[in-house]
């Protein structure tokens, strides 16, 4: 660390109320904000991270965190955890399934929130005759309450790591303990999606069987597109194991090329999708894949964005840094999901009634 740049930096004393004035972002207990130290220090001084390391005299290629904690000046340690914390951050954005699958994110200040729910349950519309009273379908409505857990991790990192490792090479190395931290975020938005977000499995995706059990078929795929286009909705979004991927992506329809054209030509006007996005994750069951419309499926709820706190532990000469966040998911429609199982049978097992549009649509006008 250039020690000479560091006593002439116009940022010299103010790293703590920088670092301080992100935390208290975070930890806002009516509304948390994850805002990450770039920001803060761009808001509040309209630089870069990197130009405020730079008027400091730290250099990430060269610099390790040895040689901030030695420079003898207790404002600049305050750095160290920002470091980490940015690292792990960009890792846990890299490439998680979850931002795919979810509508929206919100910010809530309590480690349970309550969600409204609507089941139309008699609302099919009646002709009504000149001066009739117009008939009352019925719409139930309630709450539920959707839990939120903290997920985290500790770091050991050794006081030789500290002293010869350049901060660049430690990032790397934070960044993908923050790619894994995102895979948790993966595994937690799945499980929801699977079995919902109540204790009683009322949320929990319907689990439709196949045309001829053991054997996957386009057919199958485009029983449910159908079925979803009529209620508004677009699977266009698939999960699944990596066998059931490999079976799928063999299926002739989506492996096949063809040109030319049919010698009749039908246009579909119930809209079914002419292409899919997959994700294979290994919480799919077997045999089984995931249909989304990630419109309507799942809202992110986010308590406490991502924290970092340290422990120094002198006996063996570690230091523990420990990287945790409070989040989770709520269903929002219990329709915007539905599993495909190729061990069942269809006939066996349907669709469930709340999904039988005919209800809806065969209406049969009174006299």
């Amino acid at each position: 660390m250039n020690i000479e740049k560091f006593e002439a930096s116009q940022y010299k004393g103010k790293i703590q109320s920088l670092v301080k004035g992100a935390e208290s972002f975070r930890a806002d207990k009516e509304q948390p904000i994850d805002v990450t130290f770039a920001e803060v220090v761009k808001e509040q001084h309209g630089i870069t991270v990197g130009e405020l390391f730079a008027d400091l005299g730290i250099d990430p290629n060269i610099d390790t965190i040895s040689n901030i904690i030695t420079v003898g000046d207790m404002d600049i340690r305050w750095i160290i955890p920002e470091i980490i914390r940015e690292a792990i951050y960009l890792g846990l954005r890299d490439a998680p399934i979850w931002g795919s699958l979810t509508a929206s994110e919100q910010d809530i200040s309590q480690q349970s929130v309550t969600m409204p729910y609507i089941n139309m349950s008699d609302a099919v519309p009646h002709k009504v005759g000149e001066g009739e009273t117009i008939p009352l379908g019925s719409i139930s409505y309630g709450q539920k309450t959707v839990k939120t857990f903290k997920i985290g991790r500790g770091i050991k990192i050794t006081y030789e790591i500290k002293q010869y490792v350049s901060l660049d090479v430690i990032s790397i190395f934070f960044r993908d303990f923050g790619i894994k931290l995102g895979q948790a975020l993966d595994t937690l938005a799945i499980d929801v999606l699977i079995n919902g977000d109540q204790a009683d499995g009322s949320e929990s995706a319907p689990v439709l069987g196949v045309t001829t059990p053991g054997t996957k078929v386009y057919k199958d795929f485009l029983r449910i597109w159908i079925r979803a286009a009529r209620m508004g909705r677009k699977f266009g979004t698939i999960i699944g194991s990596e066998d059931s991927a490999l079976e799928t992506l063999d299926l002739p329809e989506f492996k096949d090329r063809k040109s030319g054209t049919t010698e009749a030509k039908l246009n579909l006007k119930t809209p079914v999708p002419n292409e899919a996005s997959y994700f294979i994750h290994g919480n799919v069951p077997e045999n089984q894949e995931i249909l989304v419309d990630p419109r309507y499926a799942l809202i992110k709820y986010n308590v406490i964005p991502l924290m970092i706190e340290s422990d120094k532990i002198v006996s063996n000469q570690t230091e523990e840094f420990y990287a945790s966040l409070t989040t989770g998911f709520g269903k929002i429609f219990k329709d915007s999901v539905i599993i495909l199982d190729s061990s069942l049978d269809f006939a066996t097992n349907g669709f469930p009634t709340y999904m039988d549009v005919d209800a809806f649509q065969n209406v049969v006008f009174g006299s």
